[in-house]
């Protein structure tokens, strides 16, 4: 798909439950993808990251990720895995808005948090790549063709 297209697909899911329970509000498009992460007790605006994907010679596929946390908040940690995950397994330049709170958080309690943002942006991920393979006319911008095989 050619820059300035209208292609635009909207995707929403939870993952796990009670204080620990994200929510992921994900805008696919032609250039790019934008997500929202928020959950916990008191979702909120507490951080910023942005992936864009780079080539590393013959190594394959990295990306370069820079952060905007809001003062007093931590949540650009959580927007930074998110984005650097969905970034590296679509090749797509990819921006995520994280708010995750829980009131008086264990550290154990913040590692599950972490790793249900990892969880969750695997399975964003796989459901940006059904999109790509369902509208294969329509390609994101930097996806390889996609060739059906028998």
């Amino acid at each position: 798909m050619e820059k300035g297209s209208a292609m635009q697909k909207e995707i929403r899911f939870d993952y796990s439950e009670g204080r620990y329970r994200l929510s992921v509000l994900a805008l696919v498009t032609a250039d790019g993808i934008s997500v929202t992460l928020s959950g916990g007790e008191v979702p909120h605006v507490g951080g910023t990251a942005l992936s864009v994907p780079r080539h590393r010679g013959n190594d394959g596929l990295t990306c370069d990720t820079w952060i905007t946390p809001r003062p007093g908040h931590r949540d650009c940690e959580a927007a930074a895995v998110v984005s650097k995950i969905v970034c590296m397994e679509t090749g797509q330049a990819t921006a995520c808005v994280s708010g995750i709170h829980i009131a008086q958080a264990h550290k154990s309690e913040i590692e599950l948090l972490l790793d249900n943002c990892r969880q969750a942006a695997y399975l964003l991920s796989h459901k940006v790549k059904e999109i790509i393979l369902i509208d294969s006319s329509l390609p994101l911008k930097g996806s390889p063709p996609v060739t059906e095989t028998t």
